[in-house]
């Protein structure tokens, strides 16, 4: 098959290093050269990374400790991972170890594209003009194409990150292994705000809210928290999808370009890779109807999973303030839960009310304040089922 790759992030190049040897690969891309934009955090399961094949060569680090609490001074809940590490993956590093395993016929850096119709035709910046028996629309959280040629709509907030050093943090969170996540309406009326060590005293210190405040929520924490940048970046985070189409004719959609996404763990790296891997799958046992067949089993289990992350993220975006007030209930105390797996939230939770039964009773009386935005726990369960 003719592929034309629009997107040179994760999910198509993983791609086109899962059929290497079995498609002509040509990738569009409107930066010049791999990595760009540089945006996400890049926490991810570390069972889930080697299970994937990432390389370990772009690991830039390892968690094994994660603390959610209001704010950096008091203890919250510490929650110990003890089969799978936390492990932050080199974005840009792992673009280019892809691109390097993956074989491409044709590459064009630098080029936009503009248009794609049903037919597998792509038009681009600078008159670039081709056409595919296949398209796979990777353009991440931009949500263009995949919204003009496939009708999806994607719910996104704005994220900032920054890269810098901090001895303020440094001489409080002591340990290059250790997350701290913030739940605080000072720092984030919408998502929590994460502190995430990357060794020898620098930290990636990131914030989410809408886009007319995040900058200003974004001063805030540099200031307080003392940090010298060294880079800041950022771009829309995927919270979920209101309306999604996997496929269409000769149009496919991969990653955040789907609405599949992990938004409460960051982990949007992999569920797009594990939308590739199902789209080779397809692509390897047949060349026929290949978007209704991938939509089919996007609709399945990873489909289901997804709705509910959808549910999930939606509820917590509304309801930061009660989770801040919850939280509360249990600072200055020695909450610690041992959890298997970073990306098992439902554990957790059971885990840390076997833990602790008190912590069930003191929060359970907010129970009546949450506000389900527009959800009903029917739809939870059905999106389950």
């Amino acid at each position: 098959m003719k592929i034309g790759l629009i997107g040179a992030g994760p999910s198509n190049l993983f791609l086109a290093w899962l059929l290497r040897n079995e498609a002509d690969f040509h990738l569009i891309e409107e930066d010049k050269r791999l990595g760009l934009p540089l945006h996400c955090t890049g926490l991810v399961s570390e069972r889930m990374a080697i299970a994937l094949g990432i390389s370990r060569r772009v690991f830039d680090n390892y968690y094994d400790k994660l603390t959610v609490t209001t704010n950096p001074y008091s203890s919250g809940v510490l929650l110990r991972f003890t089969n799978s590490r936390v492990t932050m993956l080199n974005r840009p590093g792992l673009e280019e170890y892809l691109y390097g395993e993956a074989s491409l016929k044709m590459e064009h850096m630098g080029v936009r594209a503009i248009d794609v119709n049903h037919k597998g035709v792509v038009k681009g910046s600078g008159g670039f003009e081709d056409s595919f028996d296949l398209v796979v629309i990777g353009e991440g959280a931009r949500n263009v194409l995949s919204r003009r040629v496939l009708g999806n709509r994607l719910v996104t907030v704005s994220g900032i990150q920054v890269d810098g050093y901090s001895p303020y943090l440094r001489n409080m969170v002591n340990d290059d292994h250790h997350i701290i996540v913030l739940f605080n309406e000072g720092y984030s009326s919408r998502f929590f705000t994460w502190i995430v060590p990357k060794g020898n005293g620098e930290f990636r210190i990131g914030v989410v809210d809408d886009t007319n405040v995040v900058g200003l929520r974004f001063r805030r924490i540099i200031n307080q928290f003392r940090v010298t940048p060294r880079r800041v970046f950022g771009g829309r985070i995927v919270l979920g999808s209101l309306n999604v189409n996997y496929g269409y004719k000769s149009v496919v959609a991969v990653g955040d370009s789907t609405g599949v996404t992990k938004a409460l763990t960051g982990g949007g790296i992999i569920t797009g890779m594990l939308t590739s891997l199902i789209l080779a799958r397809v692509i390897h046992e047949s060349d026929t109807n290949v978007p209704e067949r991938y939509s089919s089993m996007l609709n399945g289990t990873l489909g289901r999973l997804a709705k509910v992350y959808s549910i999930l993220s939606s509820i917590l975006y509304n309801n930061i303030k009660l989770i801040e007030m919850a939280l509360r209930e249990v600072n200055g105390s020695h909450v610690e839960v041992k959890v298997p797996d970073y990306d098992n939230h439902m554990d957790a939770l059971i885990r840390l009310l076997m833990t602790n039964p008190k912590i069930g009773l003191k929060v359970i009386k907010y129970a009546p304040l949450i506000n389900m935005g527009g959800f009903t726990l029917r739809d939870v369960i059905s999106a389950l089922l």
